[in-house]
């Protein structure tokens, strides 16, 4: 039985609802040697039920004509590292309740699940390491998690602006430096400074330490 794709967005629609996600991006990309289409469905902060997931892709086969499914599976992010995941299904109500499963379940690879729990309370995050290390003189204000593009999974990047008690910003992106490294790149007072990590394990020490040593708030 064809699945059209009118179909398929309505049934996402009611099991991710207005509430549960930030924003949804869609864009139809060519298949390299295929007449099909692939859909891909960007989504940015979901909050399901008490699972938090700061971003996943799902990604469609389709017909030329996008109207509808030429192949009954679709593949979501894992994980940051391009690491991805197929699904197959049977119909709609199948999908449905194999999609809603993978949130419920927090079915995400490790490096997600960090940035997703760091993204709840960054700043309470980084200000309790400033009080772990005796740092005294700086504190973290807010943390500002910027809206994500679509781009291809290499080119993944999640940006920060971080306000600090001098009402200074910090603007921080974590990228992907290949399959395996993550980049930190932290902009402070027009200076860059950058950091490599091969996972996000260390992340909030990452950053509290590159803003405590590169941050001179009370130094003339």
């Amino acid at each position: 039985m064809d699945i059209l794709i009118e179909d398929l967005v309505k049934k996402i629609k009611t099991v991710f609802d207005s509430t549960k996600v930030l924003s949804v991006k869609t864009v139809y990309e060519k298949i390299n040697d295929s007449d099909d289409l692939r859909l891909v469905i960007s989504m940015d902060k979901i909050l399901y039920d008490d699972i938090n997931v700061i971003y996943t892709k799902l990604i469609f086969n389709t017909d030329n004509n996008k109207s509808k499914l030429t192949k009954n599976y679709f593949t979501y992010l894992f994980d940051i590292n391009c690491e991805y995941v197929r699904i197959e299904f049977v119909d709609l109500n199948d999908f449905s309740t194999k999609i809603s499963n993978i949130f419920k379940e927090n079915k995400f690879g490790e490096n997600i699940k960090i940035l997703s729990d760091f993204v709840k309370s960054p700043a309470t995050l980084i200000n309790k390491w400033f009080e772990k290390n005796n740092i005294t003189n700086i504190f973290i204000l807010n943390v500002e998690q910027k809206s994500i593009s679509i781009v291809p999974c290499k080119s993944l990047n999640f940006n920060f602006s971080v306000e600090l008690n001098n009402n200074d910003k910090v603007e921080l992106t974590i990228s992907k430096e290949d399959e395996k490294d993550y980049l930190f790149k932290f902009k402070i007072f027009n200076n860059i400074y950058e950091d490599n990590e091969s996972d996000l394990k260390r992340l909030v020490e990452t950053i509290g330490s590159n803003i405590k040593n590169n941050v001179k708030i009370w130094k003339k």
